[in-house]
């Protein structure tokens, strides 16, 4: 069997305004402030800030790619005041987000949206099976692979340079490989398309 790969150097993080700082809402698209997450797919987040009671909530439609490069779509519904909303599609990148049905109470007083994406990186989607991880250089953190259903497997840190396998464990969901601090990792997998991803 032939495996792709994927390359790592970073820990994943999050990022609430990522894909757009602080906004007034709107029945209309948004001009994005970026069009990916740092690396890896990852899911969208908003969390909406009220600024008049009275504004009649909207949703937001997110267009964007995934790691095969065909194009997803997803619907987000900003929650109350303060609350973190977060999507379940993994986006490898966001080529709109657009308000629908936003109803503001009157000019000035609108409610406003950030919108970023999470901490949760996946390298793969679907089905597939994880077959190795080569540690390039020493981790500095524990690196930990999961998939829909649970851990897979936990390298420790400090793990030593070297290849790490072979494991041919099934994943189902998506696969997320996620070093815990900056670690160059090569992930060996079948699954969604390769790439290689830094920070």
């Amino acid at each position: 069997m032939s495996y792709r790969y994927t390359s790592i150097s970073a820990a994943p993080v999050g990022s609430a305004n990522g894909y757009k700082t602080s906004v007034n809402m709107r029945a209309s698209a948004y001009a994005l402030d970026a069009t990916a997450p740092t690396f890896g797919a990852r899911h969208v987040t908003c969390t909406r800030s009220v600024v008049v009671a009275g504004d009649t909530p909207g949703t937001i439609v997110l267009v964007g790619k995934d790691l095969n490069g065909q194009t997803i779509t997803e619907t987000l519904v900003p929650g109350a005041h303060g609350v973190l909303v977060t999507g379940t599609k993994f986006f490898a990148s966001l080529t709109s987000a657009t308000g629908v049905g936003w109803i503001i109470s009157g000019v000035g007083d609108e409610d406003t949206i950030v919108i970023g994406w999470d901490a949760i990186n996946a390298v793969a989607t679907g089905s597939g099976v994880f077959h190795a991880i080569m540690v390039n250089t020493t981790a500095a953190g524990i690196i930990t692979v999961a998939d829909a259903n649970g851990t897979i497997a936990v390298l420790p840190s400090n793990v030593a340079v070297g290849f790490y396998g072979p494991y041919d464990v099934a994943f189902a969901g998506y696969l997320r490989v996620e070093p815990a601090a900056a670690s160059q990792i090569t992930v060996m997998h079948t699954g969604s398309k390769p790439g290689t991803w830094s920070a």
